[in-house]
């Protein structure tokens, strides 16, 4: 009888060992996963004409797949028209949630407050938007695959 109980004990100590673990990756792997899509979002809206090469650098080193081979085609069109109009632009993470999550993706809902300034004077009071990004794991690590402005 003391066999089975200590058999038991064993057995409940393990699966709650399990569980407990279990809770911490997940927990883990959100908090990645909200940390990509924050500073994706804030490498994507933060850009500065004197620093636009290495603006552009941070949000390719922050993407994959098709967003990034996208992004990095037109880079050099994004770069020279920065730098004509003396665009600065500066975006606050508000709040992010995981909108969904299924397997080595999420989608994330990011609230981002922008301000934009540039050459012609104008320079805007900060600005509320609301980001869709998709992140996946990318050679251990979450980056942005997609990318959207909701309405």
């Amino acid at each position: 009888m003391l066999s089975v109980a200590a058999l038991s004990l064993v057995a409940f100590s393990g699966y709650f060992g399990y569980s407990h673990w279990q809770a911490e990756r997940d927990a883990r792997e959100r908090s990645e996963i909200l940390d990509a899509a924050r500073q994706g979002v804030v490498n994507l809206t933060t850009m500065n004409f004197e620093r636009a090469d290495e603006d552009v650098q941070r949000v390719l080193d922050g993407a994959a797949g098709e967003f990034r081979d996208e992004f990095e085609a037109r880079s050099k069109d994004l770069v020279a028209v920065m730098q004509e109009a003396r665009v600065q632009s500066e975006g606050e993470v508000l709040q992010a949630a995981i909108e969904s999550q299924s397997g080595d993706s999420a989608d994330v809902i990011v609230a981002v407050a922008q301000k934009v300034s540039n050459a012609g004077g104008a320079a805007e009071e900060p600005r509320g938007q609301r980001m869709r990004v998709t992140v996946q794991l990318d050679d251990g690590r979450y980056k942005i695959v997609k990318a959207g402005f909701v309405q």
